[in-house]
């Protein structure tokens, strides 16, 4: 479920800085035959925007808004993060090599709790190469030449017809493939303003087909899982899109009502985005989804999960100080503030169980740490990653 998700909002979004540049030239003039002539107008030179590639640790945060022709709807949120370019890797992740990573953090905000992260890789021009669900160490997905769209420079007028296939590690026993046509073209720039701020935007119109081929031990099939029409608007300065909107039929999406339908209308918006130093736009849903939580020296990990309103909704298997929790124990006052501050109470009515605080901060979009306080007199700290 957590991959289908994934699926359909990287084809949503696409996410993906590429494409062609065309460029406009000017026509030329000639003299009349009594020796008089007219000066030949300057070509127009068509405008463009240079992309500045992010740099680790510039984070973009959105909110994802979809409903089907039945009446349901829900709300998802992500948060994308860009790392270091690869070096001097060898052997098998040698593919890596000088390539930009960026690992995305889902969290669905209504009508079910799904949360899990993902990674994508880029070469220089901003085409999507690998593709990675749910881990960043495992690489299931790879598209079997660069998924390429428009490319920096940008500009008006540019457009592409992508044709990938997407290959995907299912198990031994199980193959997948996805066929992706793409196309599309940039059909002007205009002024944008989201929850994030005034952009100035690329609009671009595509549509987009996907076909989804299976085959396990006992059957081999082929169906349609994308047809759907998408304008997006993308930030001409950091490549990153600031909006789209989308129609049509999308089988990735899970609708929190069984049987579904899955024809859909959907919209994405930037209301969110950081630098490494942490300026920019600070939104909670910037911590949404799950964590690692250590404790102390313990190397077993526990599991935390932070909503979309900063809340901390739930905890897993949590033991420190051997005390543990259970189904009876509750979460008191548990919150992380927009600039991080983390606090929260547990309380476990049974024997062994958990009675204490935990405060500490996230310091950055995927860590954090603190001390905590039991009430057995079990005192000690605390470490939070993402997953």
């Amino acid at each position: 479920m957590y991959q289908q998700k994934l699926q359909s909002v990287s084809g949503l979004l696409g996410f993906i800085v590429s494409g062609l540049v065309l460029t406009a030239c000017g026509g030329g003039g000639g003299a009349t035959g009594s020796g008089s002539g007219s000066a030949t107008e300057p070509p127009v030179q068509q405008k463009t925007f240079q992309r500045q590639v992010p740099l680790a640790g510039d984070s973009f945060t959105y909110q994802h808004q979809v409903k089907d022709d039945k009446g349901s709807s829900w709300t998802y949120y992500s948060t994308e993060v860009y790392w270091n370019p690869y070096r001097n890797a060898t052997g098998s992740a040698s593919i890596l090599n000088d390539k930009l990573p960026k690992t995305g953090y889902f969290f669905a905000g209504t009508n079910t709790s799904a949360t899990f992260s993902y990674a994508s890789y880029y070469d220089a021009n901003g085409a999507e190469l690998l593709f990675s669900p749910r881990s960043a160490s495992v690489l299931p997905c790879s598209f079997a030449q660069p998924y390429q769209t428009v490319q920096s420079p940008y500009a008006v007028g540019q457009n592409w017809d992508v044709n990938a296939v997407l290959a995907c590690n299912s198990g031994s026993a199980v193959s997948t493939y996805k066929t992706v046509r793409d196309t599309g073209s940039v059909a002007a720039v205009e002024d944008v303003t989201v929850a994030a701020g005034k952009f100035t935007a690329l609009k671009e119109v595509a549509t987009l087909k996907e076909v989804t081929n299976r085959t396990t031990p006992s059957e081999s099939f082929a169906e349609t899982s994308k047809d759907l029409s998408r304008t997006c608007w993308r930030d001409t300065v950091s490549g990153q899109y600031v909006k789209c909107v989308a129609t049509g039929f999308d089988a990735d999406f899970q609708s929190g009502i069984p049987g579904g339908s899955k024809n859909l209308s959907m919209s994405s918006e930037l209301i969110g985005r950081l630098s490494i130093s942490n300026a920019g736009v600070k939104v909670l849903p910037r911590f949404a989804g799950r964590w690692n939580l250590t404790i102390g020296t313990d190397t077993r990990t526990n599991f935390i999960e932070i909503d979309h309103n900063g809340v901390v909704s739930k905890l897993f298997e949590l033991s420190a100080g051997g005390l543990t929790t259970d189904f009876t124990t509750r979460l008191l006052n548990a919150s992380v503030s927009n600039e991080g501050d983390l606090s929260f109470t547990l309380s476990t009515p049974a024997a062994n169980g958990i009675n204490g605080t935990f405060t500490g901060k996230l310091d950055t979009l995927v860590s954090g740490s603190g001390t905590l306080k039991l009430s057995n007199g079990y005192t000690g700290t605390w470490k939070m990653t993402r997953l």
